[in-house]
């Protein structure tokens, strides 16, 4: 036999063991119940690897493992800057959260109704009356009234105090109430942008107002008002591709100082006494992510002394706990370019951080660890006396909560 054909007889013998062993493996080895890694220490995965395996047991997939218990008896059930506990408030979707000096109040989508959580952390109804399919809510600051909105686009103005409701032109869009709850400025949207309009009513919609021309720039106005009422709405101009200008709108035609901000993608958000003003945006030094600033929020130093927090997130992931300090649900490993598509941010797992505006030191609130795994967090707010913070889980739409202390 020449060497070649010792070859070819040599590679199908080996073949045949080969094919010979897998059968046995698929087909009659016994696979063991439970394999046991003693050298497992908690908390310690450098030893993990195939055939590594603690505790697992393949007729029961709800045993506990070692590392598992180690992960939920580190879970604390007060933020202390580690894993912390998060609380589900709502099996169903939490609308329109608003904050009132009552407490937290919000929209039940299941039992389509108002909610509100009190000082006492009881829920307690705010009125019998229904309201169906609700698409979004604005309340006013004191809690008292709130414009409601629907998927065929009708919008009410709902008094919970008198249960009285006033039904508003459907062209209004986009709102907010002055500090006094007594007037709003709104959108009007016609059918076509020589119509469009930013205009201010009184909160019934009566003694409308043309404030200013929108045309096709309402995408780039926000409806925020200050504090102290003087500021209706925040238009942003580009300046180039890395800087825009913004312009505070007022309601008698004030001509307030506009101010530059270095990026696109403004949002903002004024401090509960309007004394400072957080926004984010993005550029090119930031990769274009998301990057929270701080700067002077009354209307005579609007824009002055404006200051990097160096953090990666959006204004809507953040709430005031006071005049010094925010808190703020920031994306964990946010690609590049997200600040020009935030909802990509629904993706990544949030941590909590609070940030100290005296002095921009960060502090690491809560890892929050609950049965949705991780959370992406918006419309957070704190309980009157700061002990819980509460959000909405962007992606489940259930009212959640964290005690803070």
């Amino acid at each position: 036999m020449d060497r070649k054909k010792m070859l070819i007889v040599l590679g199908f013998i080996l073949l045949v063991l080969v094919l010979g062993f897998a059968l046995y493996w698929v087909f009659f080895r016994t696979a063991p119940t439970t394999v046991t890694n003693e050298n497992f220490q908690p908390g310690n995965l450098t030893n993990a690897g195939p055939g590594n395996v603690s505790t697992i047991t393949n007729t029961n997939l709800n045993t506990v493992l070692p590392w598992q218990q180690y992960i939920k008896d580190k879970v604390s059930p007060v933020a202390n800057g580690g894993l912390t506990e998060v609380n589900k408030l709502t099996d169903s979707t939490a609308l329109g959260l608003g904050s009132a000096p009552q407490g937290l109040q919000y929209y039940d989508a299941d039992k389509q109704q108002f909610f509100r959580i009190d000082e006492n952390g009881q829920v307690v109804v705010l009125t019998d009356k229904k309201f169906y399919q609700v698409k979004d809510v604005t309340w006013s600051n004191l809690g008292d009234k709130a414009i409601i909105e629907y998927p065929d686009g009708v919008k009410i103005l709902y008094n919970f105090k008198t249960n009285k409701q006033v039904t508003l032109p459907t062209e209004l869009q986009n709102f907010s109430f002055n500090t006094a709850g007594s007037q709003i400025v709104a959108q009007w949207i016609g059918d076509n942008p020589d119509n469009n309009w930013l205009v201010t009513a009184n909160e019934d919609g009566s003694g409308m107002r043309l404030l200013e021309a929108l045309g096709d720039k309402a995408y780039s106005t926000q409806m925020i008002f200050s504090p102290d009422s003087q500021v209706a709405a925040l238009h942003t101009k580009y300046i180039d591709g890395e800087r825009q200008e913004v312009y505070p709108i007022g309601l008698n035609g004030e001509n307030f100082k506009a101010f530059e901000v270095a990026g696109g993608g403004f949002t903002a958000k004024w401090s509960p006494q309007g004394n400072s003003m957080l926004y984010s945006v993005y550029n090119k030094n930031s990769d274009y992510m998301p990057t929270l600033w701080i700067t002077k929020g009354r209307t005579n130093e609007l824009g002055d002394i404006k200051v990097s927090l160096n953090v990666t997130t959006w204004p809507d992931k953040c709430t005031f706990a006071d005049e010094t300090s925010v808190l703020c649900a920031v994306p964990q490993g946010l690609p590049r370019g997200a600040g020009i598509y935030p909802e990509i941010a629904n993706q990544y797992p949030d941590v909590f951080y609070r940030i100290d505006l005296n002095n921009g030191i960060k502090t690491l609130l809560a890892s929050p660890v609950g049965e949705s795994g991780s959370y992406s967090a918006h419309n957070l707010f704190t309980s009157a006396d700061g002990s819980i913070l509460y959000f909405t889980d962007i992606n489940t739409g259930r009212l959640q909560s964290i005690k803070l202390k």
